[in-house]
C-alpha cells in the first residue's frame, strides 16, 4: 500500500466542528496526518495523527530558515499560500512517504482509500478533487525532487508571498506550473492563441501523469452538479455516518469528502444566497457521542439524526 501523509498547519483557536473533522481522519486510520498547531491537542490522540505544538511565530522563524525570502504574513490565512513549498519546507518528516499532500479543516472526510485507489496511485504523480486545477481542499503529491521544488516555476512565486493578502497560488499558481506548455507561454506573453496537433500533444503529454478529476466535493458553486445544477440548486442535505458521506439527491453514490465552504460563508455563494452557518448561531449542533449516529449536514444545521 502506498504511504501517505498530509500536512496541516493550523493555528488560532479549533474551529466548533473539529470534533467531526478528526471522527473522519481517525476512520482513514492508513493515511497519516501530521499537524502544526498551537492548539490544544490533549483530546486528539490517535494512530495516525501527528502533532507538533508550535506557536505560529515559531513556524515562521523554522521556515524563513529555509526559504530565500522572508515570508511575515498578517495572518495564519496566508499560510495557504505556502502550500506549494510544504513538499520542500517539510522533506525531512515526509521522508519515506510515497505521496503527502494538505487539505483544509473546514471538512468531513469520507473513505479517501476507496476513490484514490493503488492503481491511481501506481499510475499519477498528482491527484486533485477538481477537474480543471490543484485543489487547495486536498491534493496529494508524489514525493519525489520533482514536485517538491515545482514551486519555482509558478510565476512571481516570491512576490506571491510577500503579498500580505492571500492570492491562491495553491490552486491556479501550481497548476499552471505543471499544466503550461512553452505556447501556453508565449500565447499569454504576445496575447495570440496558437492552437494546433504539436500544441495538443504537448499538453496531453504534461497532463499525462495528472489526476484531476471532479470529485463534487463542494456543493452550491456556479459549475454544473452531476445532475446539470447550479449554485443554491445543488444537493442541500448531507449525511455523514461512520466515515461514510451520502446525500439526499445523489442516490447510491458515496463521496471522499463534503468541503463545508458555502455552507459557513457565502463569500463563494455566487446567485446572491446566504449560507445557512451565518445565520444561525446554533448551526453546529453534534455532541461527542454523536459522533458514531448519523449525522446530517443540512440547511438547519449539523445534528445527529434521531
Amino acid at each position: 500500500m502506498q504511504s501517505i501523509i498530509v500536512f496541516i498547519p493550523y493555528f488560532g483557536k479549533w474551529p466548533v466542528w473539529i470534533d467531526l473533522f478528526f471522527d473522519s481522519v481517525r476512520r482513514n486510520d492508513t493515511i497519516d496526518f501530521l499537524i502544526y498547531t498551537d492548539c490544544d491537542t490533549s483530546q486528539y490522540v490517535m494512530p495516525n495523527v501527528r502533532f507538533r505544538n508550535i506557536s505560529f511565530q515559531d513556524y515562521l522563524k523554522e521556515i524563513n530558515k529555509k526559504l530565500p525570502i522572508v515570508f511575515a504574513p498578517p495572518n495564519a490565512y496566508k499560510i495557504c499560500d505556502l502550500r506549494p513549498m510544504f513538499g520542500f519546507l517539510h522533506q525531512d518528516e515526509f521522508k519515506g512517504y510515497d505521496f503527502y499532500g494538505w487539505c483544509d479543516v473546514d471538512l468531513v472526510f469520507g473513505n479517501i482509500r476507496n476513490f484514490y485507489t493503488e492503481e491511481l496511485f501506481n499510475n499519477y504523480e498528482l491527484l486533485s478533487t477538481h477537474a480543471d486545477r490543484i485543489s487547495g481542499h486536498f491534493a496529494l503529491f508524489r514525493n519525489t525532487e520533482k514536485h517538491r521544488m515545482m514551486f519555482q516555476k509558478i510565476y512571481r512565486w516570491k512576490e506571491a508571498l510577500l503579498n500580505p493578502v492571500f492570492v491562491g497560488i495553491d490552486e491556479w499558481g501550481l497548476t499552471r506550473a505543471y499544466t503550461d506548455t512553452i505556447f501556453d507561454k508565449i500565447n499569454d506573453k504576445f496575447k495570440l492563441n496558437i492552437k494546433n496537433k504539436l500544441t495538443s500533444f504537448l499538453k496531453e503529454k504534461k497532463l499525462k501523469r495528472l489526476y484531476f478529476k471532479e470529485q463534487y466535493t463542494t456543493p452550491f458553486i456556479s459549475k454544473p452538479w452531476l445532475d446539470g445544477t447550479l449554485n443554491s440548486n445543488q444537493p442541500s442535505e448531507w449525511y455523514y455516518h461512520q466515515g461514510v458521506i451520502t446525500n439526499s439527491r445523489d442516490t447510491g453514490k458515496t463521496f471522499i469528502y463534503l468541503h463545508f465552504m458555502n455552507f459557513k460563508s457565502s463569500q463563494w455563494r455566487h446567485d446572491g444566497t446566504k449560507a445557512p452557518w451565518e445565520q444561525n448561531k446554533n448551526y453546529y449542533q453534534l455532541q461527542k457521542d454523536d459522533l458514531d449516529k448519523l449525522i446530517v449536514i443540512s440547511e438547519k444545521g449539523i445534528y445527529a439524526k434521531t
